[in-house]
């Protein structure tokens, strides 16, 4: 076969189209809910924890995957979902950094807005854990506020 004898694609490939949404404390995508930025700035002002918030779109609808864990946890060397892999790249991620968090901010109805990341820069667990918790209840309470604000669904 050469360029001028193709053969005609004989089958159906699925394209997605997904893009990245991203907040930190100083910025927002417009697409992001408010007040994930809110709450990503009093994480940073009350706690002193830096954390990014990552959604995914894909064409052009919010991904809401059930499958997250339920309670948040530590990255593992093997598991890097595509947000974390993108966060790595284009966050400013230090190198004193002893581990990642992240939690997901789980809707009401069970669909994953979204995920919180972080790092800890002590190699103490106990304060890891508190870090992991702390990031965890920042990204419940992202959940309730974006929640409140959404329309009610009729029963």
């Amino acid at each position: 076969m050469n360029f001028n004898s193709v053969e005609p694609f004989t089958h159906h490939t699925d394209v997605r189209v997904s893009e990245l949404l991203i907040a930190t404390p100083d910025v927002c995508d417009p697409l992001v809910h408010a007040s994930m930025h809110k709450v990503l700035r009093l994480l940073r002002d009350q706690h002193r924890m830096e954390a990014t918030f990552v959604g995914v779109m894909v064409s052009g609808r919010p991904v809401r995957r059930i499958d997250a864990p339920a309670l948040p946890s530590q990255f593992g060397a093997d598991a890097e979902p595509v947000e974390f892999a993108f966060y790595r790249q284009t966050g400013k991620v230090p190198s004193n950094a002893e581990c990642y968090l992240s939690a997901p901010v789980v809707l009401n109805d069970g669909g994953v807005y979204g995920t919180l990341y972080s790092f800890c820069f002590s190699p103490d667990e106990g304060l890891q854990e508190r870090e992991l918790n702390t990031l965890a209840l920042t990204a419940q309470l992202a959940a309730r506020l974006i929640d409140s604000q959404r329309p009610a669904v009729p029963a």
